[in-house]
Parts: structure tokens; C-alpha cells; sequence
């Protein structure tokens, strides 16, 4: 009989490496097929990864039966570190009488416009929302709003077709775009249609329009738990000029986790959040706006955050929240580092400037800054890149954690860190 493990369902790669050299036995990995065609990384053995397409529910869950019939693997716990896999890791985590979020709290959580109507039934800070379908529906949503207005998927990730609008004509041009990019989407899982999403709206039609906040915006992770939210570590953005609207160009973890919010504040505006859209105990991600002193709520997801944030927090604390997804999974009792614990440690995020052929990066001027901790490369020479608003994600070639001098020249310092990186791109 193999060793209890944790089912992780639906991660890149990357962090399928990197978390089962961190806890080698301990998690069996459902990986898309299309991730595994393209890694960089070598297989896990056959045992600890099962590949299929995860669009069909049908088939993940017979190959994961078969997989468990075939290695006798008992399954503790379920995991899930990307959105577009929250849903599936829902359906298995039922399938095998494992806590998880339910279907219903993840597609509020997703929906950028259901997550808003829920905070709002529940005086939870969060921006006005509208929806539009047609120009008509626009104009009466611009209306009701007035400007700025951010134009958004209902569904999506990242800074994908988002774009921030100061008059009626930025947004005509904006839905325009959303809306001729979103029919033909290949990518089912983060975009599904009407029918495979069993809502009213349309992720493929109705386009959000939310009230635009200028405050700073900030990313948490925090853990439910039945006396409320516990919080595990808070970061700022910097974002990144003339890019799209929510690119993030640097993440940063201030010193004692003090973005001037009173405490305890937070955690009751978090787990207020997290209940009203379903959510029971879990580990999880917020994105939020501090406007006046108050958290105004973006997202609430049922994992762990993502991207460079990872390397992030390690960097700045010691902790792991890979790991610490995998205890709160099996319901093991966690630890987690107080403020003081964390030093100030910032994230670069390394974009493409151009579109090509990547040809490699040339980290030599990187690793000889003193700042300079750690350098994480995500592309391979020969990767394509391709720009927005054709692709939002092939750019992105990695991310340098660096230790900045002062907060006051956290952005001249990230440039000139950016201006070190040797990126070759063939036109």
C-alpha cells in the first residue's frame, strides 16, 4: 500500500517540479496534457502523475480511478493551486468524500460579477458592478456607474482583457475587443460558455463593467478557519507602466506585513468575503484595493496565490505556502510565521518586450547584484512569444526576487534590476 498522499489537480509544470522535490511521495499530480507536452521539467514518475485532458470531466475521473485501482494510493486530501482547476478539483475531491470547496461557492468566487452582487448583499466592501452584453446595455451600465469603469471577462485571471476606460469611448473600443477575443477563446476552462458554465450569464458574451478605484492594490493569502481569518502574509503591487490595465510588474512584501490597515481589520473584512460567497475552512488568495483605509474586494479564491508569489513569501519568511496548501489539505496543524517575521523582498516579473522567438536570458549581471536572491527562468529557447491582446501569458519569460534598500525607490530599483536581464528574442 503506497503512502497517503495529497491529489493536486491541474498545476503548470513548474510547480508540479518543484513541489514534488519539496515533499517527494506525498502527492499524487492530475496535469493537463497540453502543460505536460510543452515542460520543461522532466515527468514525475508514473506512479505520482496522471496526464489527461482536463476539459473532460468523464475521462479525468476514470483515469484517476483506474490510477488508484492500478497503485492502491489512499487520497487524503485535494489541493488545487490555479483557477481554471478549482472547479474539477471540486468534482473529485466529491467523488472521493474529501472536503473542498463546493461547485457553487467556486463559480461565485470566479465570476467577477457574482462575487460583487454576494459582498454586496453582505456589506462587503467591493466595487459597484454592472453587466453588458450589447453597446446598448454598455451605455446604460456607464450610466449607472459614471467613469473611470474597468472592463472586464467575467471569468479570466491576471491582467487577460482587462482594461481601465476614463470616457465612453475607451469603453466602447474595450467591450469591442473583450467581446470579439471572448467567442472564440480557446482556452474552455477559464472562458466556459453559457451552457458548460449552467449559469444565466454568459462568460463568453456578458462583459463585466466595475467601478475603477485608483488606491493601491494589494494580494493576501489567509487561512478560514472556524474563529475566523487567520492571515499569512500580505503584499503590495507595483504596476507596470504602459502595459495593461492589472499588470503587475512587482510584488512586495513590506516589512511587518504593515500596509496601514488597523489590526485585526483585515481578517475581518477577509473572512467576512470568503463566507459570503460559500466558503467554509480552507486556504486562500485575495486581491483587494485600500481606498480610505478599508480593503474594497476584487477576488477571493480557494487557493494559495500564484505566479512568482510562491518565491516570494519563501524569500521574505521562510514559509512555504506550496507546502502549507498540502497540510491544510490533510488537515495538519500549521504554523504560521507572525509580521515580524517577514523582511521586505520584492518580486520582479520579467516580460518579453517584444514578440519572437525567445532565445534565452542571459542572468550573469543578475546574480552578481548583492540585492539579487533568486532568478527563475520559465521559458526555454525556441518558445514563441506572442503579445496582447493575442496572448496574455507567453511573455511572461520569468521573475527575479531581489531585496530592495528602500521603499521609496522600489520602482527605480526594479528597473534598473530589469535592465540587467540579458533577454535575447529573435525577430
Amino acid at each position: 500500500m503506497s503512502a497517503e498522499r495529497v491529489l493536486v489537480v491541474g498545476t503548470t509544470t513548474d510547480y508540479v517540479d518543484m513541489i514534488r522535490r519539496r515533499y517527494p511521495k506525498r502527492v499524487l499530480f492530475i496535469t493537463d496534457e497540453k502543460f505536460r507536452l510543452i515542460a520543461l521539467e522532466p515527468p514525475p514518475p508514473a506512479d505520482e502523475e496522471i496526464v489527461a485532458d482536463l476539459g473532460d470531466d468523464r475521462k479525468v475521473s476514470s483515469a484517476l480511478r483506474e490510477h488508484l485501482e492500478r497503485h492502491g494510493t489512499p487520497i487524503t486530501g485535494v489541493a488545487c493551486y490555479d483557477d481554471e482547476s478549482l472547479r474539477l478539483a471540486s468534482v473529485l475531491a466529491a467523488s472521493l468524500h474529501l472536503p473542498f470547496a463546493t461547485e457553487k461557492a467556486i463559480w461565485t468566487s470566479r465570476s467577477k460579477f457574482h462575487s460583487k452582487r454576494a459582498w454586496h448583499q453582505a456589506e462587503v466592501a467591493c466595487p459597484r458592478v454592472q453587466t453588458a452584453r450589447d453597446e446598448e446595455s454598455l451605455e446604460g451600465a456607464l450610466d449607472r456607474l459614471g467613469l473611470p469603469v474597468v472592463l472586464k471577462p467575467m471569468t479570466g485571471s491576471g491582467s487577460e482583457l482587462v482594461f481601465w476606460c476614463r470616457s465612453r469611448d475607451e469603453a466602447r473600443k474595450a467591450f469591442r475587443l473583450i467581446h470579439r477575443k471572448l467567442v472564440n477563446h480557446p482556452d474552455a476552462r477559464m472562458y466556459p460558455n453559457r451552457a458548460s458554465s449552467g449559469q444565466s450569464l454568459d462568460p463568453r458574451q456578458d462583459v463585466v463593467v466595475e467601478e475603477g478605484f485608483s488606491g493601491p492594490e494589494f494580494s493576501c493569502d489567509f487561512l478560514l478557519e472556524e474563529g475566523g481569518a487567520r492571515l499569512i502574509r500580505i503584499s503590495g503591487k507595483v504596476m507596470a507602466p504602459g502595459m495593461e490595465t492589472g499588470t503587475t510588474l512587482v510584488y512586495y512584501i513590506p516589512a511587518n506585513g504593515d500596509v496601514g490597515l488597523g489590526p485585526g481589520d483585515l481578517e475581518v473584512q477577509l473572512a467576512s468575503a470568503a463566507q459570503a460567497l460559500g466558503f467554509g475552512s480552507g486556504i486562500f488568495m485575495a486581491d483587494f484595493i485600500l481606498e480610505g483605509g478599508r480593503a474594497y474586494f476584487l477576488e477571493v479564491s480557494p487557493r494559495p496565490s500564484g505566479d512568482c508569489l510562491p518565491w516570494l513569501i519563501r524569500a521574505s519568511s521562510g514559509l512555504d505556502t506550496m507546502g502549507l496548501a498540502l497540510d491544510v489539505a490533510q488537515n495538519r496543524k500549521v504554523k504560521i510565521p507572525g509580521p515580524e517575521a517577514y523582511r521586505f523582498m520584492a518580486a520582479l516579473r520579467l516580460f518579453a518586450a517584444r514578440a519572437g522567438t525567445f532565445k534565452g536570458l542571459d542572468t550573469s549581471a543578475l546574480e552578481g547584484d548583492p540585492r539579487v536572491q533568486e532568478v527563475v527562468v520559465y521559458r526555454k529557447p525556441g518558445h514563441q512569444i506572442v503579445l496582447p491582446p493575442t496572448d496574455y501569458f507567453s511573455r511572461i519569460l520569468g521573475h527575479v526576487i531581489f531585496r530592495p534598500e528602500k521603499h521609496s525607490t522600489l520602482a527605480e530599483e526594479a528597473a534598473a534590476i530589469q535592465a540587467m536581464a540579458g533577454v535575447d528574442i529573435q525577430s
